[in-house]
């Protein structure tokens, strides 16, 4: 039997800010709110509905490819979907269900080392938490125990097989360059396999020291390295052919495997996902070849061989594991000339502050748990489940009477531990330089563990842990060292309770969308408001309750907001003090005599902490800039219709003579006319006919308004008419109306981006059955969309 595995390791680092669980915008991945919703929208939907096409370009199936692959999501990739994208996540979980069908009851999926941490580097601690994190965390969202857990770069050694393999797993996905030597089972001789000669196409049996055993798979190296960084997916025939040429004439079974990072199909190269998915039909419809997961296969072809691996290897470095600890010359190629000196340093500076966290936890942890790591092993069930039930059961079992006293301290213990794993997420060293935004990242996640770390044990290890970081060399002379940089752009990311106190005030203030009882992770309780208002100046104040529903911390502040004119803003929080209504009365007596400046200084005096907008959150920066920029943009809006409506005669007199157009006048024409365009495509219904007039405008004025934002208006438009046909497609109306649009597009050179259009209407189609599908109106639809019928 010939076999083919395509394994995508789907993973992004945590991102969330330490405090608040939530990630910031990051401007580097506009136009989308942060990397993941970017790589979300360009690989991990798309793979959710994977198009295929005919050689008419003419959608013929939508495919999860997930469902035919074998696949690993981080989990806390996995939490962030479950909350930001719940229609993809749901997808990948109802793959693994169908795959198990397909795959004689073998998930698809596999788990993952909990935040990505390489394993050999890791403590034993450290390497059996992540591990059954991993595995706890995919009992939970996948319904099943896993068959195994992916190595974060598949960096492994033989300790860290051992704890695979004691947790279960039965097998392991390796590079080809990790294997060392392989012999038949039974036979005495080993034979040297070294520089990725192993034979990929069976699985091998590794015997470990303690009488386990563990299967082996090492994939194909030059053709997965080839489908990362060459032309090799630049279409699905390409791909095929690609995989099915390797197989030679053996009567053994023989599975071609190969495994990538799975942003590989749909981030890294754009419609990869559509190449995936016409291989995946192709080798299922046309070839002998059984499409295949790494379990199956285990099952039906148990290891004839055994093999030993090079203790310390991994997939992205060729010297080991040293790029995540030495300056071992492997980066990402963009900074030539740059070094990673800093590595080492970061990574001895974490190691310090690990081991003075687990004084803490030994000696504080004992007196909060009958047994502190095991306390911790099973920390993962709160994490999944914040509930009050949850909790009372994880205290019946692991809480001291002191522990059940104090709750709030037992927790912030666990998350001290929870954060001292996740700053040694692997991305932290796996670029150039220690100022890069994953670098930046684990060095937040190491000052909430310090932070915690203080709380509860009183010691702060912060002024160490900066000082230690100044041996860690910048590449860019003015940043210098990690100290620096962790002065510069981790302690401003602080969110204390005081800071996300006022930062509340100052959303609640500017956006009324916001959930004034829940503030990120906490909620909001007791909050009586008060706002003033004068031209251009607000002022917000009052009092309010927030109850950390991770740590269960709970205080009382006093806040206050000041607004002066369109971006001044000062906000500020403190437990409450005694003379509160003197405070909140002499800020009310300035604000209402027009004091501002007095109310600013009384803020600045009264509280001993001060948040002016650029130390708050993006996000909340970015609400107030919206609200400065709509203004502004309403503003331009009616006094440019305004010129326009009383210049556009006399400009139509000159063109008739034909003087050339005033390019301001054009400038002026060019907005108010795509902004009235849009105003009409989002309208409940477009009235056609004023479009129409609109377009004869612009004709008239040769201008050209089919840009990337009235596009993107005219797509969502097409996209809901899409979406109304799908919810009753025995609805000729509404398909009518699909294609009428469609139809008065095209002859006002409107081209909309049609793919969630599609998407509808073919799944839309299908659930119709043949019968049904010969009406015109819906044969006129398919072809409009291009869907084949």
């Amino acid at each position: 039997m010939k076999y083919l595995c395509i394994h995508g390791h789907f993973y992004q680092p945590p991102r969330e800010n330490a405090w608040l669980d939530e990630i910031e915008i990051q401007e580097s991945a506009a136009p989308y709110h942060d990397w993941n919703s970017r790589i979300c929208a360009e690989c991990y939907s798309p793979n959710a509905l994977a198009r295929v096409l005919n050689d008419k370009q003419q959608l013929t199936d939508l495919i999860n490819n997930y469902a035919h692959i074998s696949f690993n999501f981080g989990p806390t990739l996995l939490s962030w979907m479950e909350k930001k994208e719940p229609e993809v996540y749901r997808a990948i979980l109802e793959a693994d269900k169908l795959s198990q069908q397909n795959f004689s009851g073998h998930g698809g999926a596999i788990a993952q080392a909990y935040n990505h941490v390489i394993l050999p580097l890791a403590n034993q601690r450290d390497k059996y938490t992540q591990v059954r994190w991993g595995i706890a965390d995919f009992k939970k969202r996948f319904g099943r125990m896993p068959e195994a857990l992916w190595l974060a770069e598949t960096a492994c050694n033989t300790d860290t097989l051992e704890i695979l393999a004691e947790c279960g797993m039965k097998f392991v996905v390796l590079a080809p360059g990790q294997c060392a030597k392989v012999r038949k089972i039974g036979e005495e001789k080993w034979q040297d396999v070294s520089g990725a000669k192993v034979d990929p196409k069976r699985a091998y049996q590794c015997n470990l020291p303690s009488g386990r055993r563990i299967a082996l798979f090492f994939y194909d190296g030059p053709i997965s390295q080839g489908i990362a960084f060459s032309d090799t997916l630049k279409s699905g025939e390409t791909f095929a052919s690609r995989l099915l040429s390797t197989y030679n004439s053996s009567s053994q079974a023989q599975l071609m495997h190969i495994a990538t990072d799975g942003e590989t199909y749909g981030h890294h190269q754009k419609f990869a996902d559509m190449a995936l998915a016409y291989c995946l039909k192709y080798v299922e419809d046309k070839t002998d070849v059984q499409i295949t997961v790494y379990g199956e296969f285990l099952a039906k072809n148990p290891p004839e061989y055994e093999a030993q691996i090079f203790e310390n290897s991994s997939w992205s470095c060729f010297h080991g594991v040293e790029r995540w600890r030495a300056d071992c010359g492997c980066n990402s190629g963009m900074h030539g000339g740059w070094h990673q000196k800093w590595r080492k340093p970061l990574r001895d500076a974490l190691d310090w502050l690990r081991d003075e966290m687990i004084k803490t936890y030994e000696t504080v942890g004992r007196q909060y748990f009958k047994d502190p790591w095991a306390a911790r092993d099973e920390y993962i069930d709160l994490i999944l489940d914040r509930s009050l039930d949850a909790q009372h059961q994880f205290f019946l079992k692991h809480a001291t009477e002191k522990a059940w006293n104090d709750r709030s301290g037992a927790l912030r213990l666990l998350e001290m531990q929870r954060f001292a794993m996740l700053m040694y997420t692997s991305c932290g060293w796996f670029f150039d330089e220690v100022s890069g935004i994953e670098t930046v990242q684990i060095m937040q996640y190491a000052a909430r563990a310090a932070e915690l770390n203080k709380q509860m044990s009183g010691v702060d290890l912060e002024p160490e842990l900066i000082k230690r970081l100044e041996a860690a060399p910048s590449n860019i002379r003015d940043l210098k060292n990690g100290a620096v940089v962790y002065q510069r752009f981790v302690l401003p990311q602080k969110m204390p309770l005081e800071k996300i106190a006022a930062q509340h005030a100052v959303a609640v203030l500017t956006d009324p969308t916001v959930n004034p009882a829940k503030a990120y992770d906490c909620e909001v309780k007791n909050f009586t408001p008060t706002s003033l208002s004068a031209p251009a100046n607000h002022l917000y104040y009052g009092e309010l309750t927030l109850y950390s529903l991770i740590t269960l911390e709970e205080r009382h502040f006093v806040f206050v907001a000041l607004q002066q004119g369109a971006t001044s803003f000062l906000s500020a929080a403190m437990d409450a003090p005694a003379d509160k209504d003197a405070l909140f009365n002499a800020l009310k007596t300035a604000f209402d005599k027009g004091r501002y400046d007095e109310c600013a200084a009384l803020i600045r005096q009264r509280f001993k902490e001060v948040y002016p907008l650029l130390s708050l959150f993006k996000d909340v920066q970015r609400k107030v800039i919206d609200n400065v920029m709509n203004k502004v943009y309403e503003d331009t809006d009616r006094q440019f219709t305004q010129i326009f409506e009383e210049q556009y005669p006399v400009v139509r007199g000159l063109q008739y003579i034909g003087t050339p157009l005033p390019k301001p006048f054009l400038t002026v024409a060019d907005f108010v006319l795509t902004s009235d365009l849009k105003a009409e495509f989002r309208a409940k219904d477009v009235d056609i006919n004023a479009v129409e007039e609109l377009m004869e405008d612009v004709k008239t004025l040769g201008l050209d308004v089919n840009g990337e934002d009235l596009r993107r208006v005219v797509s969502d438009k097409l996209t809901f008419l899409a979406f109304s046909f799908a919810r009753n497609p025995a609805d000729s109306a509404a398909a009518m109306k699909v294609v009428e649009f469609l139809n008065y597009m095209e002859i006002f050179g409107f081209t909309p981006d049609m793919t969630k259009a599609q998407e509808f209407v073919f799944l839309a189609l299908k659930s119709l059955g043949k019968e049904k599908m010969s009406k015109d109106v819906l044969k006129a639809l398919a072809r409009k969309l291009q869907i084949a019928m």
